[in-house]
């Protein structure tokens, strides 16, 4: 699915990635959520529902069921792939995601980054990644988690 805001498309996202290989981690992406994953039909474009069609800094993903982003693909943070969990329950969870993504990587993210992470996110370096297969689960646990109360 191609979606065109504004005067960012997500083209305009994805070559914000410093990487051939990231450029095309972050189009994977997109393309597992709206074409691929098991929840494919209740994925949306955050910034459709809440800022009248209008980009921020990001593809922001969003479950018709739910009223929070699960994942975004920012600009923010020196261009990242970012998951939220949600600070008020699944802080811990979101530290222990964090954790195994950077341990799967090689490399920590914190090391990369001078502002201070926001509870209950997970932030990926697209650049790290060799095969979306490897973040995949964690894609799909950010999805499910979001949706608990």
């Amino acid at each position: 699915m191609f979606t065109q805001i504004a005067d960012k498309s997500n083209e305009y996202y994805y070559n914000l990635f410093k990487t051939p290989r990231a450029k095309e981690i972050a189009k994977e992406i997109n393309d597992y959520l709206y074409d691929q994953c098991s929840y494919k039909h209740e994925v949306e474009d955050y910034h459709d529902r809440y800022k009248n069609g209008k980009r921020t800094d990001c593809i922001g993903y969003i479950s018709k069921k739910g009223s929070f982003k699960f994942a975004t693909i920012t600009k923010a943070r020196k261009v990242c792939f970012v998951l939220h969990l949600g600070k008020k329950i699944h802080t811990e969870r979101a530290k222990q995601m964090q954790n195994e993504i950077d341990a799967l990587l090689g490399k920590k993210y914190e090391d990369t980054d001078n502002i201070r992470l926001t509870s209950g996110e997970v932030y990926i370096r697209l650049e790290w990644v060799q095969d979306l297969g490897q973040i995949k689960p964690f894609i799909d646990e950010s999805y499910k988690l979001r949706l608990e109360k």
